[in-house]
């Protein structure tokens, strides 16, 4: 294929551009199918975070990943949005095409009925010709597709970057055998932070006709200009670079910098109160109940839908503590307790190590250590129904196959329970004082022989 002249290149573009529309609505489409299953993605990553990485049980250590997560939340439906808005006005955009081509003269002002000419005439100069508007409405249409583009390459670039920070500042995701995690976290974070002020200086540097004179200092903020913001963003920042360039360069900074205003305050809300309400949530609280005497304890007289398998909704996270149903009617009650990952510490303390023999073939080490781990997790759960402590319930590891959690399931008679109402508790041995007890897991439920 011969190379386009760059005199031809505007007019090829433009025809492309109007031969493109039938192929949007089918990327439009797609998208708006693939971006629906995000939001429950960004639950099941807080999941997993909460489950396998979280080092504390304290909520307000993990307030920056929550934060993270209402980022990502709101971004997933802007985008979501976004195609949907564009598929709309496209498929209108068709509609008026070819409403235009059965009627090419468009809108006859002085064929209007029951109108006085002054009303003609004001109806003209607000409404104009239909080719116009079709104009109008293709250009709106092609912003919103490249706009929503821009916010799926931005999301792109920021969640690359929150997951190198994560991954390398969190104890949990590296093996105890990789050292010190502080020490690491510190040199990882000083690497991070060099590359992120390279651009910065870089830019202060080409604003000093005396220091560019000097060699190294001109090539330093030249390869600096040109390959550090692509460290930063890796993948996305050539074309996300493109499409900011375009609108900055043709749109007025007035407008440009009052639409980032609007944009920033109205996505920045939007997580503000996704963040609350899922904070709240996770604290077994509801912050925008409007009912002023609405319970706000999930544990004895709240039923809360995700500790019960038949009530679980697939975006709800996986609590400490579930059961099958919230009315038991058989001889067992069956039940599973999630091992988080922050359980480690506190059954270690509880637990110690196990030394197995050296002359062990591993079949028979594993069989041990088994058998010595399902001891520590039953001395360490302590379950009960109302007042009565169950010290021997039938435990099994488990992983949960909706959700994936690692933990135990039990199996209890249900021969001691009340009819009605009963409270099923897990606790802990207690990290502030030992000698003590927290509630790690308890939820309601109904029992009728």
């Amino acid at each position: 294929m011969e190379p386009i002249p760059e005199q031809d290149r505007a007019a090829h573009l433009q025809e492309l551009a109007s031969k493109s529309w039938n192929l949007e609505l089918i990327i439009s489409g797609a998208a708006i199918f693939l971006v629906s299953y995000l939001p429950g993605l960004v639950d099941q990553l807080l999941g997993y975070y909460l489950e396998n990485l979280a080092d504390s049980s304290n909520l307000s250590k993990s307030t920056l990943p929550v934060l993270v997560f209402s980022f990502f939340k709101v971004i997933a439906w802007v985008l979501i949005g976004t195609f949907v808005v564009h598929f709309v006005l496209r498929a209108f955009w068709v509609g008026l095409v070819g409403l235009h081509a059965v009627y090419p003269e468009g809108i006859r002002y002085e064929n209007l009925p029951w109108q006085t000419d002054l009303s003609k005439k004001i109806t003209q100069q607000n409404f104009g010709q239909l080719t116009d508007y079709i104009l109008r409405l293709d250009r709106l249409s092609n912003q919103i597709f490249s706009f929503a583009f821009l916010i799926a390459l931005m999301g792109i670039g920021i969640s690359l970057i929150y997951t190198v920070l994560f991954v390398g500042t969190n104890p949990n995701a590296f093996p105890d055998w990789m050292g010190n995690h502080k020490i690491r976290s510190l040199v990882f974070l000083g690497l991070v932070l060099a590359v992120a002020l390279m651009p910065a200086v870089a830019q202060l540097l080409s604003r000093r006709e005396n220091l560019l004179r000097i060699p190294w200092v001109k090539n330093f903020v030249a390869k600096t200009i040109k390959y550090a913001p692509g460290l930063i963003l890796p993948l996305v920042y050539r074309p996300l670079t493109y499409i900011n360039l375009i609108y900055s360069s043709n749109v007025s900074r007035k407008r440009l910098f009052s639409t980032l205003a609007l944009a920033t305050t109205l996505v920045m809300g939007a997580v503000l109160w996704v963040f609350a309400n899922k904070l709240m949530e996770l604290r077994g609280r509801d912050l925008f109940v409007r009912q002023a005497y609405f319970g706000e304890n999930n544990t004895t007289y709240k039923l809360y839908p995700a500790h019960y398998d038949q009530l679980r909704q697939p975006n709800n996270l996986m609590p400490a503590l579930t059961i099958q149903s919230d009315v038991v009617e058989g001889p067992v009650l069956r039940l599973f307790v999630a091992y988080r990952k922050w359980l480690d510490g506190p059954l270690e303390k509880h637990c110690g190590q196990l030394q197995l023999p050296k002359d062990l073939g591993k079949n028979a080490q594993r069989i041990m250590k088994d058998s010595f781990n399902m001891a520590c997790l039953s001395g360490f759960f302590q379950l009960s129904v109302n007042d009565s402590v169950f010290t021997q319930p039938d435990w099994a590891f488990y992983t949960h196959p909706e959700t994936g959690s690692h933990g135990l399931l039990g199996y209890v008679p249900t021969t001691g329970f009340q009819t009605g109402k009963n409270i099923l508790s897990i606790r802990i041995p207690s990290t502030a004082k030992p000698d003590s007890l927290v509630v790690y897991g308890q939820l309601p439920f109904w029992f009728y022989r």
